[in-house]
């Protein structure tokens, strides 16, 4: 088994040859102004270190070196000079020892039973004194991505939230449901095949020199993701050492944004298409935005009118774009959809030109229901199985009165919050979702139990008699109202303006 997971990250991080010229691709990054590059090279602080270090869960799994960052937490006053002596030099030169960059791979389903290594996840487990001067990069790199990341990238983003790509889609497929006339919509939802673990260093290289990052900044960025030795762990069992030739590491903190930085030369090659005209924009309501793309990470949804033409230059650009960086887009794994007014056999055309299945419905988006009619029960119900099944691990008799409130304020009553921020959930799904709880709480098995207080007064503040247990639909009324402030407070957001 050791030897099968070797054999297949060996594969998966192999290097591919390119050429190394860049020309081809458009430069749409603004420039850096004097003090932000300065900034990013600052000499590094005792305090800085520190705040990078204490941001680490204490019992966050460790790398190979087996030290928690627990043990800096407790020992800060012995070891925190040394340590902070080892990640301002390592910002000085552009480099630290190889050994601190050694890294774990440990294997993570995604499905109950994986039947082969794709169906395998690798989280990579790093040392904590890396994780330290990753951290570091990061915070510098976060306050400059709202001017460098184009709002159609939402991840990683001061300021932006994962709702806000949710609504704009949500808003998008609404307008293909409704669409009259010759003018017909596509969207195409892309699927990237182990993005991590396929992008090309010397296209994280072009990128964030291209950026404006340089000097040992720069190849600090650079030692990080080049210098790493991977061990994988399988049963318990430390395999031998190999070294990838691409890709960045999923559990690595600075991977994130640099993967977001090379995910935005695609939103170029975009706005190139689109200012040359050969990209045909949407537009979901009457003065608001042109919407040509959606990314988060690497959950990508690509709009253009639906023809020939359309589709050709959408694969056009994703074919540029990975042959660049390394990617590789899962076509059978993708979906088209195209809007209610286009003819079946057109939407069939532009399928086979993006050589990717025509579908009705592209199921979820950023794990939430992409709703193309009204919002019923049933649209949301795997939220209320999921809540069943939480609660069917745990017995109610083993439970105290005080262990069942602690779990449905912590598991059960969490679980709609997330779509609860972006839709109104009917008042039959909030009856159902409360009805749960409130049963769980009183102890309901195949008896009928006495419910000892109204459900209203255990909803109330702990302060006015209740248990602090928050209703459903009150919760829902409430995420969606802080989601209209937001709104009040960034009118230049898409989501906002459409």
């Amino acid at each position: 088994m050791k030897k099968i997971a070797i054999d297949y990250f060996c594969k998966l991080f192999s290097f591919r040859i390119h050429n190394g010229n860049y020309e081809g691709l458009p430069r749409f990054f603004p420039v850096l102004e004097d003090n932000e590059a300065s900034n990013l090279c600052r000499v590094i602080s005792d305090e800085e270190v520190k705040e990078s270090i204490f941001s680490i869960g204490g019992l966050k799994a460790p790398g190979p070196d087996g030290i928690p960052a627990a043990f800096y937490h407790n020992q800060w006053e012995v070891c925190g000079k040394e340590l902070v002596g080892v990640v301002r030099e390592s910002f000085r030169v552009g480099s630290f020892p190889a050994e601190l960059n050694q890294t774990l791979i440990t294997l993570v389903p995604k499905v109950p039973s994986p039947l082969d290594m794709s169906q395998i996840r690798p989280i990579s487990l790093c040392n904590t004194t890396y994780k330290a001067i990753s951290k570091i990069i990061v915070q510098r790199l976060r306050s400059l991505l709202p001017k460098l990341i184009s709002p159609n990238q939402v991840a990683f983003i001061p300021g932006r939230h994962i709702q806000d790509n949710i609504v704009v889609a949500q808003e998008a497929f609404h307008k293909f449901k409704s669409m009259k006339g010759k003018k017909g919509y596509v969207a195409w939802k892309i699927d990237l095949a182990k993005a991590y673990d396929r992008i090309q260093w010397s296209f994280i290289r072009q990128v964030i020199s291209e950026v404006g990052i340089e000097g040992s900044f720069r190849d600090l960025i650079m030692w990080c993701i080049t210098s790493v030795n991977y061990r994988v762990v399988l049963n318990g069992e430390v395999s031998d050492q190999f070294s990838p030739g691409c890709g960045i590491r999923q559990g690595d903190p600075l991977s994130p944004y640099l993967f977001v930085l090379c995910m935005e030369k695609l939103s170029h090659l975009i706005f190139e298409r689109r200012n040359l005209g050969t990209w045909k924009s949407i537009k979901i309501s009457r003065g608001g935005p042109e919407i040509s793309h959606l990314f988060f990470t690497d959950d990508l949804i690509l709009f253009g009118q639906a023809s020939i033409s359309q589709a050709k230059t959408m694969k056009e650009c994703l074919d540029i774009f990975c042959d660049y960086s390394g990617q590789q887009v899962s076509y059978p794994k993708s979906r088209v959809l195209c809007s209610t007014n286009v003819k079946e056999r057109d939407a069939k055309l532009i399928a086979e030109v993006c050589d990717s299945p025509i579908t009705k419905d592209l199921g979820k988006y950023l794990g939430v229901p992409l709703i193309h009619g009204r919002v019923r029960v049933r649209t949301y119900w795997d939220i209320v199985e999921r809540t069943q099944k939480r609660l069917a691990a745990w017995k109610m008799d083993s439970l105290s009165l005080a262990g069942r409130v602690t779990l449905i304020k912590a598991v059960t009553s969490a679980l709609p919050i997330y779509a609860m921020q972006t839709v109104k959930f009917p008042s039959e799904m909030c009856y159902k979702l409360d009805k749960i709880n409130r049963d769980f709480l009183w102890g309901h098995s195949s008896k009928a139990v006495v419910h000892l207080v109204k459900w209203d007064t255990v909803c109330l503040p702990k302060n006015k008699g209740g248990l602090g247990i928050k209703k459903t639909k009150e919760m829902n009324q409430a995420l969606l109202a802080k989601a209209g402030w937001r709104i009040l407070q960034n009118e230049d957001g898409i989501w906002c303006q459409i």
